[in-house]
């Protein structure tokens, strides 16, 4: 789905990596430095929380109620066991979340740069809506023991979450820039202030 920008856009960075991967404090990092992001996951939190409708559709659908801490987890069992019913589920989610950055993108028009923050950039082809990508990188022996602390989660449920995904390889090949997030937190800000002196618009100017 192609989303037609605002008539002066800002630069545009897409902002993705996987489950695991540090991409929230990257998102958390921009944020400090005053640049305006669009957090998918946030938005979609939103959603599930204000869209009546929608969370109607799924009651009547799979008997679950995601108002509670129980409903949301059976959903996200769902989503990450299912191939069809996370392709059902995404075609419910992805229109809402391609409107509300097409919002965010005319409200922010005079901004000089945005981020948008998309976990699944690539998976949607949304890369081409972007002015260049970031993909936030980890190994997969990092991605599962941070899921299985940050989530309660087995190693087993932990690499089902992984593999349900694009892989990082996979994404790295199709990233502009590439933050290697294997180390300490203190590295990992670091390349991150790094990328953000360097970032230029289409005109060569730095932030």
């Amino acid at each position: 789905m192609s989303v037609k920008h605002a008539k002066n856009k800002p630069f545009i960075y897409g902002l993705t990596g996987g489950i695991g991967s540090g991409k929230t404090t990257a998102t958390n990092f921009f944020i400090k430095k005053n640049i305006k992001v669009f957090d998918s996951d946030l938005f979609v939190k939103h959603i599930w929380e204000s869209n009546l409708e929608l969370r109607k559709t799924i009651k009547d659908k799979y008997n679950i109620d995601i108002s509670t801490i129980y409903g949301k987890k059976e959903l996200s069992n769902i989503i990450f066991s299912s191939i069809s019913d996370k392709a059902y589920i995404n075609s419910l989610i992805h229109p809402l979340v391609l409107n509300g950055i097409l919002e965010f993108i005319n409200l922010n028009s005079n901004e000089k740069f945005l981020v948008i923050d998309m976990p699944l950039l690539f998976e949607i082809n949304y890369e081409k809506n972007v002015s260049k990508t970031i993909l936030i990188y980890t190994s997969k022996k990092n991605q599962i023991k941070r899921i299985m602390k940050r989530d309660n989660l087995t190693k087993e449920e932990a690499l089902n979450r992984i593999n349900n995904q694009m892989s990082l390889k996979d994404k790295k090949k199709l990233a502009d820039y590439v933050i290697v997030n294997n180390s300490s937190m203190d590295k990992y800000l670091e390349k991150l202030e790094l990328l953000y002196g360097g970032m230029n618009d289409e005109s060569g100017e730095q932030i």
